[in-house]
């Protein structure tokens, strides 16, 4: 699978698209008046503490405050064995408490962000963890060979005291390399404690790199072909940055200097039209119909025009598995988080439904963040989650309509006229 990242910068908005195999997989947004927060550090101040719910209020900064619960300090205050008693937030902190926090969800609606104590810096290759003892390999890594050569490489590589995950991008990639990116890691680990020993509260200690930075760091993976800007000045700042953090790639990074839309060029804007839509077609004839509520997403298969050419169950069956790609799909580029219902076409034969869960598993495991495939309910209705981190692509290119109340959507101005 061959990837390539397009960065569409304008005046008031920055896109970044991934392709893969010249499909739109994924879309990141960043409005210039509005930062992400996802994945900052923050020295905060505990405004108030309710044990009824066990969690606490902690004020950042933000508008809101930010939410954390109490299995969010546990690991950084160190697991208690399993025969005592479950540790209580009263037990933990207090009103006016300072604490360190890190940014694990973007603000929704009236919700402020949601952040944790145990504290987590992903590099190139490796997570870092503070606070967690151990070492670990992604599961989406599944070569046994490969998995168990990476665990040794963990083994030696990790700092005492202290966690590590060697992430998917860490597949085939030599010591050297992983060991650097460790390094660095710790060395941003080391500023971090500094900033936190002085200073107003709340503040910020550590802010995640920029969107395009961030994204260009992943084609270290020998997938991403290249990566393309149509902005010059980020195109040199780019590659400025690459010369300190990833001086290998800087090969792939490319300046288009065409007159026409970079989006349009790569078919993109067709692609973000169909992300917003609630009905998407399939290539058999059948579609998907998207409906979102404040619950979760339901996603409806229908055969549409698609009629077989062998039996009804074939037909059905055809759809379905077509049917759970697509999906699979729409869910990572549509950033869809939270409870997803899955109504597929009835089927009779428990092979071919096994098979359906069985092809929409194996495509949730392209998506970098964690999707779980629960099951076929007794209804047929098919339930999976996934985790929510930031607002779908829908509620960061859409806003609701003023006219019907908000049961209709109206695309947002992104600086095209």
């Amino acid at each position: 699978m061959l990837k390539e990242i397009l960065i569409d910068t304008k005046a008031e908005i920055m896109r970044v698209a991934v392709l893969e195999d010249g499909e739109l997989a994924e879309l990141h947004v960043e409005y210039s008046n509005k930062a992400s927060l996802a994945g900052n550090i923050y020295r905060g101040k505990v405004e108030s503490v309710f044990p009824g719910m066990q969690c606490a209020f902690v004020n950042i900064g933000t508008e809101k405050n930010a939410y954390l619960s109490t299995d969010d300090t546990v690991t950084a205050q160190k697991q208690p064995d399993k025969k005592s008693r479950p540790m209580k937030i009263e037990g933990i902190l207090k009103p006016g408490q300072e604490i360190t926090v890190q940014v694990v969800k973007e603000e929704a609606g009236t919700k402020g962000p949601r952040v944790t104590m145990n504290i987590a810096l992903p590099g190139s290759f490796t997570v870092l963890y503070p606070f967690s003892e151990g070492y670990g390999v992604s599961r989406k890594i599944e070569n046994r060979a490969e998995r168990e050569r990476l665990k040794n490489i963990a083994r030696k590589l990790c700092p005492e005291g202290m966690g590590i995950v060697l992430r998917t991008a860490a597949e085939g990639a030599d010591i050297s390399l992983i060991g650097k990116d460790i390094r660095e890691l710790m060395e941003t680990w080391e500023r971090i404690k500094k900033r936190e020993e002085k200073g107003p509260v709340p503040r910020c200690l550590y802010e995640e790199p920029g969107l395009i930075r961030k994204i260009a760091l992943s084609a270290v993976n020998p997938d991403v072909k290249r990566i393309v800007l149509n902005d010059y000045n980020e195109f040199e700042g780019l590659l400025g940055f690459l010369d300190e953090r990833a001086p290998e790639i800087k090969a792939k990074v490319q300046f288009f200097y065409k007159e026409y839309d970079l989006f349009e060029f790569y078919n993109v804007e067709s692609a973000i039209k169909e992300a917003l839509s609630r009905k998407v077609w399939l290539k058999s004839g059948g579609y998907l119909v998207f409906d979102h509520t404040e619950a979760m997403t339901v996603i409806d298969v229908n055969t549409g025009k698609f009629t077989g050419k062998v039996n009804q169950e074939e037909t059905v069956f055809r759809t379905n598995c077509e049917a759970a790609k697509v999906i699979a799909r729409q869910v990572r580029l549509r950033d869809i988080g939270g409870i997803i219902l899955i109504d597929f076409i009835d089927m009779k034969d428990a092979v071919h439904k096994e098979k359906v869960l069985s092809v929409l598993k194996e495509e949730c495991k392209k998506d970098k963040t964690r999707v779980v495939v629960a099951g076929m309910t007794n209804l047929g209705l098919v339930e999976m989650t996934r985790k929510k981190v930031r607002g779908s692509l829908r509620d960061l290119l859409t806003s609701p309509c003023p006219r019907c109340g908000g049961s209709g959507r109206i695309v947002n101005n992104t600086g095209d006229n």
